[in-house]
This record gives structure tokens, sequence and C-alpha cells, in this order.
């Protein structure tokens, strides 16, 4: 029962700071979880932990806790569809001048250790290849884990990261290996992403709307009432004719009425309805 009683208490709070909901049927990943934790403090059980947590968490526990409750899996051009679809519906909007002259600007929510902001950058670049001239645009990659931050501003990543979605000549034009064996992105295509921590759950402000945003896999573990407040502020600083793309399983049903459903190669994506405002 003690067991019982502090994976109960854990959930509560995770859910009460990130919205993330653990179900009872999946404690046993909680658990997992909160086990790693108490052996990275030095602390001999989940029931210590617990005890140790009732008095507050703060420091090196709620970090951990925030850390170890998302689920950082990533890949260099993960659901390669998705990318396929946004070259598609990117080089139509540079064709009619839909982004404006302002330059393309994308946001990756929740963007772990980088992959998926570079990815874009990489593409990017090779469409303004395509084009005969460089593309002006900007990555916001945000997520709530100072840790995985750290990672991602490094830019390196292993030999297992590096070649999980990456073809060779995308490795030899946008990466350097090091004495070490770990290859970095070039500085060329690191200058075009910055990386701020961010929790979805509270409010966030940009200076300036986005054309494309990323938050795939993120609404899953969210409460129904967590996803719908959280798309209300995504749609909010996103640009009347910006697009959503969210995760193979996620939808908007039910959820937000800013949003037109599109199907471009086979993918599904969101584009915001212009009577939805822009952002400020």
């Amino acid at each position: 029962m003690p067991v019982e009683m502090a994976l109960k208490f854990f959930a509560h709070y995770i859910q009460r700071e990130l919205g993330i909901v653990y179900a009872e049927h999946n404690y046993f990943q909680l658990q997992n979880r909160l086990e790693e934790i108490a052996k990275a403090l030095g602390i001999a059980s989940i029931e210590a932990l617990h005890r140790e947590a009732s008095t507050g968490i703060h420091g090196a526990m709620k970090q951990l806790l925030l850390d170890l409750a998302t689920n950082n899996e990533t890949s260099f051009f993960r659901d390669p569809r998705v990318f396929a679809a946004l070259d598609t519906i990117l080089t139509k909007g540079l064709d009619s001048n839909l982004w404006g002259v302002g330059g393309l600007r994308l946001w990756s929510a929740a963007s772990s250790s980088g992959q998926e902001a570079l990815s874009l950058a990489m593409q990017l670049t090779e469409m303004g290849d395509r084009r005969g001239a460089p593309l002006n645009f900007s990555i916001v990659g945000t997520d709530i884990s100072d840790r995985i931050l750290t990672r991602a501003r490094s830019f390196t990543y292993s030999q297992l990261e590096i070649q999980r979605g990456l073809s060779a000549p995308r490795m030899e034009r946008f990466f350097t290996k090091d004495a070490s064996g770990g290859w970095s992105a070039v500085k060329d295509i690191g200058r075009h992403i910055t990386y701020q921590k961010l929790n979805l759950k509270e409010a966030f402000n940009f200076p300036r709307g986005f054309h494309v945003i990323l938050c795939r896999n993120v609404l899953i573990y969210q409460s129904v009432e967590g996803k719908t407040e959280i798309l209300k502020r995504i749609s909010a600083t996103m640009e009347p004719s910006g697009y959503l793309i969210l995760g193979a399983g996620e939808s908007l049903i039910g959820l937000s009425h800013d949003f037109e459903q599109e199907f471009v190669d086979g993918t599904v994506m969101y584009r915001k309805k212009a009577a939805a405002g822009r952002a400020a």
C-alpha cells in the first residue's frame, strides 16, 4: 500500500505541474522512473522518496521529476511523411508569398534534444538550395527540461543518434565528426535555432506569431481540459495562415474550432482559420 500511495502522490504532482496524466494502468512506468530518481538522489526506496517529497519538492528532486516525467524519445526526420507534407505546404507558401517578407518562423514544441528543430533547419536549407537563394527562417525549440535543453544547445549527437533518420549525404553536409566519435551540427545550420525553457501548461507569449508549429505527441499525455487550454494558447501565437502539426495519433476533434483540417500528401495538418485572429 505505501508504494501505491507514493505513486498516486507523484502522479498528482506531475499532473499539477505539467498536465501529464499517469493513469493507474500506467503506474508501472511511473514506478520505474521514480526508482531511477531515488537511485540518483541516493534514496533507498520510492517510499522514502515519498516521505521526503511530502515536506516539499524542490531543487534536484523537482528537476529530476520534471525531466523523467516527460518522454524525450525523438530522432531526425521522425515520420518522414510529415516532412514531405511540410515541403509541399512551405513551397506553395513561398511561391505565393504567403509567409511574407519577414522570414518564415517555426516552433518545435517539446523539442527534446533538438533533432526535430535541426531536421527543420536542414529541410529549409535544402529548399533554399533548390530555389537558388538561401531562405530567411528562424526556429524556436522549447522544452520543460533544463537537462534536455542543455543537450539540445550543444548540437552534438552520438553515432547512434546521428544514424537515426539521417542519410549519409545529410550527415556529411550538416555535421562534423569530432575526435571522440560524436557529431556536431555545423554553425551555419545551428544559427537558425534558439532554445528556451517553456511549460506548455503555463501561459506563454512570443513577440511574433509562427507560421508553422509542430507539437507532436504532446497533447496525448494531457487531460481534455489541458489539451483545450494548450490549443487556445497555441492558436493565439500563430499567424492566420499558419499550420499546426500534431502526432499521428492525435486529433483536434472536440478540442478546438480555430483550425481547418487539411490532407497534404496523405498527412493530416491543421490550418488556422483567418477568422480565429492574428497573434498579438
